[in-house]
Order: C-alpha cells, then sequence, then structure tokens
C-alpha cells in the first residue's frame, strides 16, 4: 500500500502545532492510510516561504509514495488521504472561508501529489517570499506539463491566527507570477526553478513522537 509523507511548512505557529500534531495522527490513523508527519520549520530571519519549505519536505521524505502539503492551521473534518489519481485539491470547504473558497481556482491549504506528478513539474517554485501566489504558479506548472489535477469536496476547521500580509512581498509574487503565466518560454522558467535547483542548510531533526519528525532548516 501507497506510504503517505504530511509535509508541513512551520514557524511560530507553537499553539496550532501542539493541536495539530495529535489530531492528524489519530485522523489519519483512522483512516488506515500508512503514513509520517513531517513539520519543516524555517529557522531563519528571512520572509517566510512556504513553497521552498514544501520542496524540502518532498527532499527529506523522498522515499515515499505521495504527499499531502498541509497548512497547520487546518484540520481535517470529513476528508480522504487516500493515494491520488493526480495533483488534488483537498481543502475545498474551509471554515474560514465560510465552508467554500477563497477564489476560484484556489490550490492551497491541503494539496495532494503522488510523486511523479510532483518531479514532472520539478515541484514548486522556490523564489515566493512571503504570502501568496505559489499555489497559482503551481497550477500553472501541471497546466504547462499536462498535469491533470482535481479537486475533492473535503472539509476543514480551521485554527485562529492573525494573518499579516507584507504589501511589497506580496506585490514581488503577483508580478512573478504574471511574468510566469505570460512568459514566451515557461518550460525554461520551470526547468530552472524547482526541486532541480533546491538549496537549503539542515540545522537539525528531531522526533515529536513515532509519526512525526520536526526538521529545522535556513532556507
Amino acid at each position: 500500500m501507497e506510504k503517505l509523507a504530511v509535509i508541513v511548512p512551520y514557524r511560530n505557529r507553537a499553539e496550532h502545532l501542539k493541536e495539530f500534531m495529535p489530531y492528524m495522527e489519530k485522523s489519519l490513523t483512522g483512516e488506515k492510510v500508512p503514513f509520517d508527519i513531517f513539520i519543516i520549520e524555517q529557522h531563519d530571519d528571512k520572509p517566510f516561504n512556504r513553497a521552498k519549505l514544501l520542496n524540502v519536505g518532498f527532499s527529506e521524505a523522498n522515499e515515499y509514495d505521495y504527499f499531502a502539503f498541509h497548512d497547520v492551521d487546518m484540520l481535517p473534518v470529513d476528508s480522504d488521504y487516500s493515494f491520488p489519481d493526480g495533483p488534488t485539491h483537498l481543502s475545498s470547504e474551509v471554515e474560514q472561508f465560510n465552508w467554500g473558497l477563497p477564489y476560484d481556482g484556489y490550490f492551497g491549504g491541503v494539496t495532494l501529489f503522488d510523486k511523479e506528478s510532483f518531479v514532472k513539474i520539478n515541484g514548486y517554485s522556490n523564489e515566493y517570499w512571503g504570502w501568496g501566489a505559489e499555489d497559482d504558479d503551481v497550477i500553472h506548472r501541471c497546466m504547462i506539463r499536462d498535469v491533470d489535477t482535481y479537486r475533492k469536496p473535503c472539509r476543514y476547521r480551521s485554527l485562529n491566527h492573525e494573518r499579516n500580509i507584507e504589501r511589497f512581498e506580496y506585490n514581488q509574487n503577483l508580478t512573478k507570477l504574471y511574468e510566469f503565466q505570460n512568459s514566451d518560454s515557461p518550460e525554461t522558467m520551470i526547468e530552472n526553478d524547482g526541486i532541480s535547483s533546491l538549496v537549503y542548510e539542515k540545522i537539525s531533526s528531531e522526533n515529536l513522537s513515532d509519526r512525526t519528525k520536526l526538521i529545522r532548516v535556513k532556507l
């Protein structure tokens, strides 16, 4: 049976992690999905880079068959973590978005990827610093590389937190996304930015439980 790696990009959310970890372990055990959880903590002073942390998680858990790229503030109420047909968005009914999507085409929050599809699109871009646009980028990668995407009607409870968006970084991300979506050479952009170009420094790792490992990295 295919084994799942849950990859959680993380920094400064101790209260969320305290609730997330036992909840997810219990939930996935109940689904009878073989799994391990990897908390990838950004341990530097740079702006948070969710997408690059997801690439790090893939690199650290490369022997697994498929991956749930999973925000720490989303807890499944009614979901399905079984092996997907291709990249599959799970968090389609989210409490903080009034049990819906924040916008059409949203592919963030919780997303499943089989290994073959993730390698084919060269993973996520490493260059989205701060909040926003990295998931729109990965959808475009799938389109360019002819990888079909899917969505399941799954419900998630939201853990409360302040959302501080640095406008300068966000605008930079939107500019990068626009340039990619309108590029004459998107294949070259994909080839030059992703898991093939990933560079990071692994600081430490520790087992938080039998099923959950915390890995600290500098980006």
